[in-house]
């Protein structure tokens, strides 16, 4: 029997893969044990939710202990240093612009000019690896002497200090995206022996950016996906009904942007008041990690429901969730049911194009203000190619907004071709399959 530790640190990984077909798959294999590295304080959480036979068990791990070193915060911060994306270059810019450290800022350009070099940043690596500060991830798997890695996060921090006591301890390290727009944000400070990915654009983005060797990519899909092909899990009159609100109206599905993308979050409370004038319902599903400023005086209007999805762990802190089935459910149903969706420059912009949903990106504020101090992640390299398709229409008007809100409700057909242009860059695997694929890859990785 050979033992495969997985890690889940990011609140959708649940998601991504303990939820889908690919976990499924692993589970049933009699020749697998797998170890679930998690946050110390989910374990019972993730023993209930999937330890399901005693071949799985949850070791839990103190989270962030790196970036309580200076060396682990040196080396997390010149992650995004050495990066000279238009991501990556926005980022720098937003800290100057607020804090204003112009030494900081012009030695962050000069890095990411010198992190062009892919033998600088392979020193880097080596001297990263060299000063990883010593956590539980080593107690842990020199505890369980498992025969591979797989890091479903590749550029989260705790699966960073864990590939770091892989490396030193000589473990195989299967490593994997787990977003879109992952590539373009830093580089990655740890290249593992196999890298799976979700679409031929990530898979582009890393060879190009990481100058990833092409023989050691597997494209797979994003095994969640495979549930959105299926359709909804229930019939719209049933999701209004369980949602209290009227049968005969249009449905408005409304992600908010978040606090995490924009310094001063008036724009969400702006948009909702906004749609609780329209002549239909509004959906309104919360970010389950991000937190979203509602001030005191604003009052939920009458056509409108909250979604908040995930489980809590922690009142206080919005983004300490866990992603269940069931939330990957209602936001399918929502998706299905939805005549139009509204966002940020978020992830949710791909999920509707999927189902062929029409989108509009809101960009627009109740006062004028200055680039930085706007939702700028409109700039970031992933959300310009997603805007270069057509298939979503970004509003930078209120008046903008309203029009092309009430033209998608009259023709959702509007922007299909756009949207087919999407689904065909980042869900150029969407076949269903994509679960037994990243399954395949891991049994492929240990040769079980």
């Amino acid at each position: 029997m050979k033992t495969v530790v997985i890690t889940s640190f990011h609140p959708h990984i649940s998601r991504n893969i303990l939820s889908t077909e690919a976990f499924r798959i692993l589970v049933q294999n009699p020749k697998l044990r797998i170890v679930l590295a998690v946050p110390d304080y989910k374990v019972d959480f993730f023993t209930k939710e999937y330890a399901t036979n005693e071949r799985i068990s949850v070791f839990g791990i103190e989270p962030y202990q790196a970036s309580r070193t200076l060396r682990g915060r040196f080396f997390k911060r010149l992650g995004v240093f050495l990066f000279d994306t238009q991501t990556a270059r926005n980022r720098k810019k937003y800290e100057y612009y607020f804090h204003g450290k112009y030494i900081i800022y012009y030695f962050s350009r000069l890095l990411g000019i010198i992190g062009h070099s892919f033998i600088f940043r392979r020193l880097v690596r080596f001297l990263d690896l060299w000063c990883a500060p010593k956590t539980s991830a080593s107690r842990m798997l020199s505890e369980i002497k498992p025969d591979m890695l797989f890091s479903t996060d590749l550029q989260n921090e705790n699966d960073v200090s864990i590939m770091h006591a892989a490396r030193k301890g000589k473990i195989p390290i299967l490593g994997m995206l787990r977003s879109w727009d992952n590539p373009t944000q830093r580089i990655l400070r740890v290249l593992p022996e196999k890298m799976i990915v979700g679409s031929n654009v990530l898979e582009e983005e890393v060879r190009l950016l990481y100058r990833y060797p092409p023989a050691q990519i597997v494209i797979t899909g994003n095994p969640h996906y495979d549930r959105y092909l299926k359709g909804p899990t229930m019939s719209k009159d049933k999701f209004l009904k369980s949602l209290n609100l009227p049968l005969d109206k249009k449905l408005i599905l409304y992600a908010p942007v978040s606090d995490a993308l924009i310094y001063h979050n008036d724009i969400d409370e702006y948009v909702l008041s906004l749609l609780g004038d329209v002549d239909a319902s509004v959906l309104v599903r919360f970010p389950p990690e991000k937190p979203v400023r509602l001030s005191g005086d604003f009052k939920q209007p009458q056509n409108m429901v909250y979604d908040r999805p995930g489980v809590s762990f922690n009142a206080r802190r919005v983004g300490d969730r866990e992603i269940r089935r069931e939330d990957d459910s209602r936001l399918i149903d929502s998706l299905y049911h939805a005549d139009v969706v509204v966002t940020g420059p978020t992830s949710i912009t791909i999920d509707a194009a999927l189902i062929d949903r029409p989108v509009i990106a809101v960009h627009f504020y109740p006062t004028p203000r200055e680039f930085f101090r706007s939702v700028y992640r409109y700039e970031d390299n992933q959300i310009v190619k997603v805007r270069e398709t057509g298939g979503i229409h970004v509003s930078v008007t209120k008046e903008d907004f309203l029009k092309t809100l009430a033209s998608y409700l009259e023709n959702p057909r509007r922007d299909a071709k756009g949207r087919e242009k999407i689904r065909s860059m980042w869900f150029s695997h969407a076949d269903g399959s994509a679960g037994r694929r990243v399954a395949d890859a891991v049994l492929d990785f240990l040769t079980v």
